[in-house]
């Protein structure tokens, strides 16, 4: 038999075979998470080279918000771009290289291209991976809303009290106590202080002191300016999530229906006949109704009765109707209302809350809006019916179609009550019983049956 191992290697010699050397892999790792990662923001084009972001207080809120500011064309703020949370979504942001910095290279990187390209290697440029896919948009706001918070009340209780004329150094050193950064750009941007000056004049009523100009928060002029921003917003029409939302669903008429039952009274003449033979016939008639002949055999030799009788079917035929609006909806309403809500909007994203109580009643009240008020409170009234003659026909079809008879009734009653019993007992019963039920017993005798009597003895 042949031996299958090898004969050992001598002893002082070295192996032939290489040895192993381990894999070292190339590939690179990646850096972990940054906590404070960066954004992706649009920025707008052509802007100065002063442009920076500044933090302000918010004008509805008061909260410090970042805003991006060009001395050229104002301020921006950014608007958030959020995707679903559902979606699995990032950012891959790379940096690309100038154009003097590709044309300094073009030598030496076709040449590192080639020989990468060659020994089948090529190296990722440097990138960052964003997880949240949020995109942020700088577009641009009306100054006159950041000098809202230095130019409106302070408190519910200075709402109600008079304000002074002040002069314009006096307004922005209230805008400067809101934020320092209000202070620097003053200081380096002489041509802020000219434009924060035409946009005071807008909405401010102005009295002249000697050489100065006072001036004091107008409601009237602010809404007037309110109004103007609303119906460009709203000239070509609100989103199709909005115009859903607080346009066709506030404007829709609701439509009664109206059930009607017609029921027809129709007779049959059934005809007996007693005669020799039986029989039972069925003919149809014209109408759409039967009419039933029955004869019945007679055994006895007695001559032939014949009995007519008129019996009576009831047809009962159910139509529904639409009735047609009550109320049509003119072409000035939705206009209108679109214009309500942008100003809602404005008034709810821009305007100062101590302002609120004072402006509400002023933007309602204009008298644009009578048209579109009336309309809604016709609207209000209808639906309002509509919903009590729902509650009605609701309440109709959750009675039975049909009423019981007794016996019907004692029987339901009657099956309830042994359902009952039956479950008491079965929640009485010990386990042990409930394991004897389990027992096969078809080839057992009962227990009764022992102690029956005993068959009579045969004499």
């Amino acid at each position: 038999m042949a031996r299958t191992r090898s004969k050992p290697a001598p002893k002082g010699k070295p192996s032939k075979e290489a040895p192993i050397e381990p894999v070292t892999s190339t590939a690179k790792r990646l850096p972990p998470a940054v906590t404070n990662a960066p954004k992706l923001f649009v920025l707008p084009k052509d802007t100065s080279k002063d442009t920076r972001v500044v933090t302000l207080p918010n004008s509805a809120t008061g909260t410090p918000s970042r805003y991006l500011f060009c001395a050229e064309k104002g301020f921006y703020e950014f608007t958030r771009i959020g995707a679903a949370k559902k979606a699995c979504k990032s950012w891959l942001i790379t940096s690309s290289l100038s154009e003097g910095e590709k044309e300094k290279g073009n030598g030496q990187d076709k040449e590192e291209e080639a020989k990468k390209d060659a020994e089948g290697e090529m190296e990722l440029g440097s990138g960052f991976l964003a997880k949240n896919p949020d995109l942020f948009i700088a577009t641009p706001v009306d100054t006159l809303f950041l000098l809202l918070p230095a130019l409106s009340p302070k408190s519910a209780k200075d709402a109600k009290a008079k304000q002074h004329f002040l002069s314009l150094d006096d307004h922005l050193d209230n805008l400067s106590s809101t934020s320092p950064h209000w202070i620097s750009l003053l200081a380096q941007f002489p041509q802020l202080r000219t434009r924060i000056e035409k946009r005071l004049a807008v909405i401010c009523d102005t009295v002249d002191a000697g050489d100065e100009i006072m001036y004091r928060l107008s409601h009237t002029k602010l809404v007037a300016v309110l109004v103007k921003k609303a119906e460009r917003m709203s000239a070509n029409g609100l989103p199709a999530s909005l115009e859903d939302k607080f346009i066709k669903t506030a404007l829709e008429v609701p439509i009664m229906n109206v059930k009607r039952e017609e029921s027809a009274l129709s007779e049959t003449t059934c005809t007996v006949v007693e005669d020799a033979a039986a029989a039972t016939t069925t003919t149809p008639s014209t109408n759409g109704e039967s009419q039933i002949s029955v004869s019945v055999s007679s055994m006895d030799s007695q001559p032939s009765v014949t009995t007519a009788t008129t019996t009576t079917s009831v047809s009962a035929t159910v139509t529904e109707e639409l009735s047609t609006p009550a109320l049509t909806t003119p072409p000035s309403i939705p206009p209108l209302l679109r214009l309500r809500t942008s100003l809602t909007y404005l008034s709810s994203a821009y305007i100062p809350g101590t302002l609120h109580p004072i402006l509400t009643p002023l933007l309602l009240d204009l008298p644009i809006f009578a048209p579109l008020a009336t309309h809604l409170a016709a609207l209000t009234s209808l639906k309002t019916e509509a919903l009590s003659l729902r509650s009605i026909s609701d309440n109709i079809t959750r009675k039975r179609n049909f009423e019981d008879d007794d016996e019907k009734v004692a029987e339901r009653e009657e099956k309830k009550r042994k359902k009952e019993e039956d479950e008491k007992k079965r929640k009485l019963e010990s386990r042990a019983v409930k394991q004897l039920k389990k027992v096969d017993t078809s080839g057992m005798k009962k227990l009764s049956s022992f102690f029956t009597k005993a068959p009579a003895k045969k004499a």
